[in-house]
This record gives C-alpha cells, structure tokens and sequence, in this order.
C-alpha cells in the first residue's frame, strides 16, 4: 500500500514536469514565432517611415535637380548602422544611385522578380513591400521596396502620370541578422524567465499535491495497513474542510463501525462458548472431515484436552487415538451415520481415551447441523458427551449425602430408646445376680424393654415408608402423621442447628390419596430446605390446614428469604444458592414440584417480612382427588 503511494508521488511528479516541459516548449516557439514576426511589423513600419521621409527628401533633391545632395543622401543613409545597400532604381531596374555610388548604370541584382514579387516583373506596377530575403552568400536581409510616383510637376521628365506611374524604384537592405539576434536574445531570455516561472510553477504544484494530496492519500494507506494487520484502534487524522478531511472522517466512521461489528462478534462468540461451557455434558462439533471445530469446558475435562489441544484436530485421533477415521462396522461413527447415511440423530455407547492414556465409558447423543457459511452450504455434527461414571458418582453422592443428613437424627432418636433398654436389662442381670428375683419388677422392666424395642421399630418402619419407591396404587396418608414422623427424623439435625421447630397442625387430620413415601419426601426436602436457609439459629414452622376441598401444608422460616432475581430459578434442577455458602445439589426443589405436580397439586413461595420465605404445597384432599375409592379407601380396579 505504502509503496503504491510512493509510486503515484513519481507519477505526479513525472507527468507535472513532463506537462510543462511541452506546454513551455510549445508556448515558447509560438511566442518566438510572433515575437520574430512581430520585429519583422515593426522594423518594416519603421523602414517604412524612414523611406517616406527619404523619399520626400530624394524627390526634393530630383525635383532641383540636385543630384550631389542625392547622392550625399544616399551616402549617409548608407552609413547608418544595419543598413546594408541603398539605391534608386529607374523603371527598368537599372541603379542611378546608389550609397557610395556602387553598381550604377547596371541593372539591380537580384532578379526584378524577388525585387518586386507582386508585379510579374514591371516596376511600373510596383507597390511598397518589406520582406526577408537570403543573399547568395547566406546573408538574411529584410528589404524595403517604395516606388517612387510620378507626379505632374515631374511630367516634363517623366512623361504624364497615365502614361509613366513610377518614376524609379526606391530600395533599401537592412541587416536581419540583428532582428533575428534580438528575437534570439529575446527568446533566450524568455527561457530563463520561463524556466524560472516553470520552476516555480511545477515545485509550488508539487508542494500542493503533496501536502494536500499525496500525504493525505498517504495517511490513510498507512492507518488501512494498520487495520488490516489487526490494530482497530487506528484512525485518519486529517485536519481541515476538504475532500480529503471528509474522506478521513467517513474512512474513521467505517472504521469504528467495523470495530464494533467485531467487537459485537467476538462478544457473541465469548457468550456461545461460555453457554456450551455451562452445559455439564461434553460438547463437541464436527465437520465433514472429522476435524472437531468447536468443543466446551466439560469435553476437554473428560478427554484431559488443553485449550488449543481440543478442535482443529480429528475427532477420531482425540477420542480414539487412532490414525484414521473408525471402521464404521467396529465402532459406531457418528459423522458416517449422520452425514453419510441420512439419519436424523443416534444414540451409541462408546469408550473413548484420554490424552493420559485412561479410558471412559460415554454416552453419545447426535444431531446433524446444517448451515449456509460463506455463501456456501455446511454440515456438521453436534456430539453429546455424558460421562457415565460421572452419573453413577452423582448418585452415589446424593445417596450418601441424604443418608448422612438423616443418619445423625437416626442415631440420636434409637439411642434414647437402646439407652432404656440397656438400663432395663442391667438391673435384670443385676437382680438375678443377687438372687432376688422379683416377678412385679422384672416384668415392669420387661414391659419398658417391649416399649423402646418398639420406638425402634417405628423409626425404621418411618425409614421404610420414606425410602419406598412410588407405586401406581394411591393410598390414604394421614397428612398430620406424615409430618410428625418426617419431622421427628430431623429434629436432631435441627437442635444441632439452633433451630425451633413448632408445628401447628389441623385437628381434623386431613387426608390425600398419594404415595406415602413421596408426601413423607416432600416434607423431608422442604424441612432441609428450611434448615440451608437459616444460619446459625432459626425458627420452623409447619401447619397443615384443610379447606375447600384442599389440604395445605405450609413451611415457614425466618431465614435469608429468596432474592428477587433467583425466584425464577428456584425450581431448576441444580440451581442451588443456600445462606451457609455451600453449593448443593440443587434437586430437593425439583423433586418437591414434580411430586407435586404428579399428584395434581400445586406449590407456591412467599416471602416473609422482614425476613423468611413460606413453602405452600397445596394438595386435594382424598374425598376430592378425582380418583373412584373402595370403601378402604384405596383407589377401585
């Protein structure tokens, strides 16, 4: 770009002088030309005038018959400088005087036709002319011809007016030479004076391009080159009202406006690859050629890729460790299914190996993509990446984190019970070790045994009921039972945690035609819900009311509450955001309203002034379920 630049500075430079070189040259031989010629008017005017004054003087001394005072004319005309020959010619062409007397009585050489070009060789038709002329040996003259007219005071020597018009031919030579000099010397000068405005002229012309228009074009070649090596930043700055400015101005609005349009793209770009990093399965797109184009956060982690390590390279080489693309009869390729057979999507079980040699089951999940880039039809394929083992982890954890949370409570609620039970039969052993059996308090520690064995009991039949799996066959569930039982099982967890608990619940012991073990987890979730929303020490609070042909439970704590903008997302699965800081599992809340939902119930959120939210789960109560009972109560075949 610079060097084009440079190039046009020549050009300019070059077609500048080359224009005024030639319209120099022509002006100058024009002027020349019409400057000669211009001399020539002037010198023939001036002979012109000077003949007529010899003339008058010439016919004076004729007309006295004084020819030595016409002779002493001629001579002195002669002499003057520049003229080169003077002499009176008779009709004939034969000289009668002459300067210095030379020639006379011979006829005037040349020949009468150069003497007189317009009168075919008569001197009678002779008319006055001034003309140039070369003499044989090279010399320019510029002769002066007048003839002499006859006139009636001459008739008696000359004859009448009509009979002889010309009394004799009047003829002087000037030296050319000093007229062509002075027009040469004039030229000359011209030059020089010319040269000089022509210098002038092409540098000042120069100057100005170059100021206002080669170093402007100049400027913005270099912020183009700029931009195009990648700085956005770079702009013209052009001072001035001129084209030049304005251009500079649109070139810096185009350039801003590109600025923006990549800065929009690459914010775009930013925000689609932080959304496919957000996905928790492993994302990755491939082209027609197995190269991988684009992949996310939880791709890389599973395969122990690098950033730069993880497109750009072939999906079968990444994955596979292999060389080639996959046999499609040993392993199930995706791109060969998707693009080369058609097929709408799939769903294989692979085993792929990471960059470290280890290997993970997957599962694959596949989708064709079509799209129009660069004016030209594309096809990819969108691979989804679930890490089985990862599953099965999850699970796993959930699993042990809701055991570990009711263990505590467990394990407080039987201690009380095997404490009793311990001290009962101690004081057996103890009497029949001293041999004083007494039937009455044997039997009374017998009976308190039988009583704690049976608070056991109900603590892993509430277990039992909370961790069966949902039936189809509904039942009866005391709603009121359902929450004393939940709630005795977290009331250790709860003390731990500086938390009240009070329950207020409806005296009529309402009912709802569900499974038990989803009630009895739905209460569990919503009073753990309770317990992350509360720091340090708190107050629960549960009431079960029946109206309208409704049964509601409601759950109401004085926690941190829940945040205006976090009231869409609390029941998302995995949005967890607790008052302790610790990142939950964030499925308690779903589970809550998908058992809600398939019960055909509804859950609402309150919040608490000035702190708390209330939980509302709102179910029909068992007499206006919907459902056909038996006289059991059960749902009829």
């Amino acid at each position: 770009m610079l060097t084009s630049v440079g190039g046009l500075n020549r050009k300019l430079t070059l077609v500048l002088l080359l224009v005024s070189v030639l319209t120099s040259t022509l002006l100058l031989l024009l002027f020349y030309n019409n400057y000669q010629m211009q001399l020539q008017k002037e010198r023939s005017q001036a002979s012109r005038q000077v003949n007529m004054l010899l003339q008058a003087s010439l016919e004076n001394a004729m007309l006295k018959r004084d020819l030595p005072g016409l002779q002493e004319i001629l001579d002195r005309l002669g002499a003057q400088q520049g003229v080169v020959d003077v002499a009176v010619l008779n009709p004939d062409g034969e000289v009668r005087f002459s300067a210095e007397q030379k020639g006379l009585g011979v006829l005037f050489e040349p020949a009468l036709a150069k003497l007189c070009p317009n009168c075919d060789g008569d001197l009678r038709q002779a008319e006055a002319t001034t003309h140039f002329l070369t003499e044989p040996d090279g010399r320019k003259i510029l002769r002066s011809v007048h003839p002499v007219r006859n006139r009636a005071a001459c008739k008696s020597c000359h004859g009448t007016v009509e009979d002889n018009p010309v009394n004799g031919i009047f003829v002087v030579d000037y030296d050319a030479a000093s007229i062509t000099e002075k027009a040469r010397s004039g030229l000359l000068g011209l030059v020089a004076a010319g040269l000089a405005v022509l210098l002038s002229a092409v540098l000042s012309m120069w100057w100005f391009m170059r100021r206002n228009v080669i170093a402007p074009v100049k400027h913005l070649a270099e912020v183009s080159e700029a931009l195009s090596q990648g700085d956005l930043a770079a702009r013209a700055e052009l001072i001035g009202k001129d084209e030049f400015s304005g251009l500079g101005e649109r070139f810096n609005t185009m350039a801003s406006r590109l600025q923006n349009s990549l800065d929009q793209l690459l914010e775009k770009e930013t925000y689609l690859q932080a959304l496919i990093d957000a996905i928790p399965d492993g994302i990755r797109v491939i082209d027609e050629s197995f190269s991988v184009v684009n992949a996310n956060h939880a791709y890389r982690q599973l395969l122990k890729l690098s950033p730069d390590k993880s497109v750009n390279q072939p999906c079968y080489r990444m994955s596979h460790n292999r060389d080639a693309p996959c046999p499609p009869t040993l392993i199930t390729c995706t791109v060969y299914e998707l693009l080369g057979q058609g097929k709408t999507s799939i769903k294989t079980m692979q085993d792929f190996t990471a960059s470290d040699g280890s290997h993970e089951r997957v599962q694959v999940f596949a989708a064709p993509l079509n799209v129009e880039l660069n004016g030209k039809q594309r096809h990819f394929v969108v691979e989804s990446i679930r890490d089985l083992m990862r599953d099965i982890l999850f699970s796993q954890e959930q699993k042990l984190s809701a055991l570990g949370q009711l263990a505590a409570g467990v394990g407080h609620e039987i201690r009380n019970p095997l404490s009793s039970i311990r001290l009962a039969l101690k004081s057996t052993l103890h009497k029949l070790e001293e041999d004083k059996l007494d039937a009455v308090q044997i039997g009374k520690y017998l009976h308190l045994v039988d009583g704690e064995i049976d608070k056991c009991i109900d603590i892993t039949e509430r277990l039992l009921k909370l961790s069966a799996l949902s039936g189809e066959h509904l039942q009866l569930v005391d709603v009121n039972k359902a929450i004393e039982e939940t709630a005795s099982l977290l009331r250790y967890e709860g003390e731990q945690l500086g938390i009240d608990l009070e329950l207020d619940l409806d005296v009529t012991q309402p009912r709802v035609l569900a499974a038990e073990s989803d009630i009895r987890m739905l209460i569990l979730n919503l009073i753990q819900n309770a317990h992350h929303a509360m720091l340090n020490s708190g107050k629960l609070k549960i009431e079960s009311r029946l109206s309208d042909g409704e049964v509601s439970i409601s759950f109401t704590d004085n926690g941190v509450g829940i945040a205006a903008e976090h009231k869409a997302y609390i029941f998302d699965p995995f949005f967890s955001h607790r008052a302790d800081g610790v990142h939950g599992t964030g499925l308690g809340l779903t589970i809550c309203q998908s058992i809600v939902q398939r019960h055909k119930g509804r859950i609402e959120v309150e919040d608490v002034l000035p702190k708390g939210a209330t939980f509302k789960v709102i179910l029909p109560e068992a007499g206006n379920s919907g459902e056909n009972q038996d006289e059991t109560g059960k749902p009829s075949e």
